[in-house]
């Protein structure tokens, strides 16, 4: 049974380690320019592929230490046990990964749908996509927020009521 040198290995491993740490950076950039939506870390995929990427690369590189002994045996006690846990962080790093793929993507389709519905219908109005003012909003000035928006609703209800001809 031919293995591959551990050098190749190595070499692979440096290579996960700047993809991983190519990945986190590029996600927070896009996050940070406005391109991509503001979310928590964990639920961005590039960062959570960059962080796989490195727990990938530094279970391999404890694996050649274990295998070729480049580890002292006196540290198998501990390594062996932090190479499980790493294994299994990193399994379950890659399913979550996958889910919270498959999950944005399917959030990204939900708007699209309920907006082709609102059409078919005859309802297009704008008002359908509803925007929350930003959280850290001083009570005053959601106040003025949201009188802004109950005047505006009165307009467009009084532009639809005269477009109707009933005003």
């Amino acid at each position: 049974m031919s293995s591959f040198p551990p050098q190749l290995i190595a070499l692979f491993c440096i290579m996960f380690i700047a993809l991983g740490i190519f990945n986190i950076l590029m996600a927070r950039r896009r996050q940070r320019d406005g391109r991509t939506p503001t979310l928590p870390w964990y639920k961005q995929v590039g960062i959570l592929t960059g962080i796989e990427y490195i727990l990938l690369a530094s279970v391999f590189l404890i694996n050649i230490g274990i295998t070729y002994r480049v580890l002292p045996s006196s540290l198998n006690g501990i390594i062996f046990p932090f190479f499980i846990v790493l294994l299994l962080a990193s399994g379950l790093l890659a399913g979550f990964v996958i889910y919270q793929g498959l999950s944005n993507a399917r959030n990204r389709r939900r708007p699209a749908t309920s907006v082709a519905q609102s059409s078919v219908g005859g309802n297009t109005r704008a008002s359908s996509v509803i925007q929350e003012p930003a959280r850290d909003l001083t009570p005053e000035e959601r106040e003025q927020y949201s009188q802004r928006r109950r005047e505006r609703r009165k307009k467009a209800a009084s532009a639809r009521r005269r477009q109707a001809g009933k005003a």
